[in-house]
């Protein structure tokens, strides 16, 4: 004989059950809520390998050389690249470009279009520059500092004192999402300034203010006109 299967009606929740899911609600929520108030915990996460490393490789590959700029590009991709330059006591600069998550080193060159003016400046200012790229940093560092994205050697300061070289530092800041940049005095470590720059989700780092002139591109020579064909005398067919 078979049994008939027995429905089983649904229990009423009591006002405590209710109650219960109404908490167990709320504290999701809550939590949600909690969770955008919360700082990101990492800024270009796939930069691995930082500014202060990529310079120190750069002037290995560059021997007697001393650090001039550096600037992140591409940090919106998976691999972005960091290029260095560095400055040999001739006032020669080379170019250095660097894998920024592993620290290979993609290729080096001398970027062309240094006349002599060039080189004397930038042997000028490296050699004024007292306090290393990593010590002008440890200057503007603050709680959600984030990462450095750009450095670079500058002439002066704008009040006209002091010697002529000055870190001009680009930073990611972690807590806000934007980018900073901050002036630090090379020889004496006195912070100039900082100012709040756009959003940073995508910083691509433009090139250093401080870039080489390039030589004018020639225009390549009009290809020669042919001389005008003399059409043959008429011969009257026989």
């Amino acid at each position: 004989m078979q049994r008939t299967p027995r429905t089983r009606t649904p229990r009423r929740r009591g006002p405590g059950g209710l109650l219960a899911l109404l908490i167990a609600a709320g504290a999701a929520l809550t939590g949600c809520a909690d969770y955008r108030l919360e700082p990101p915990t990492e800024v270009l996460a796939q930069v691995e390998f930082p500014y202060d490393a990529a310079f120190a490789r750069a002037q290995h590959e560059v021997p007697d050389s001393r650090p001039f700029s550096l600037g992140l590009r591409g940090a919106d991709r998976a691999v972005p690249v960091w290029y260095g330059r560095v400055v040999t006591p001739d006032g020669t600069v080379h170019e250095v470009r660097m894998d920024a998550v592993r620290g290979r080193v993609l290729g080096a060159s001398v970027p062309a279009g240094q006349s002599a003016s060039a080189k004397s400046r930038a042997a000028a200012l490296t050699a004024h520059a007292k306090l290393l790229p990593s010590e002008a940093v440890k200057k503007v560092k603050e709680p959600d500092f984030g990462k450095v994205t750009q450095i670079e050697l500058t002439d002066g300061r704008t009040d006209g004192t002091g010697d002529a070289a000055v870190w001009r530092i680009t930073v990611a800041a972690l807590r806000r999402d934007d980018l900073r940049t901050y002036r630090v005095d090379a020889v004496t470590g006195e912070v100039l300034s900082g100012d709040v720059g756009g959003p940073a989700a995508t910083p691509t780092v433009a090139p250093p203010s401080t870039a080489l002139p390039t030589l004018p591109t020639a225009s390549p020579p009009a290809p020669p006109t042919a001389p005008p064909r003399t059409p043959a005398p008429y011969r009257p067919s026989p």
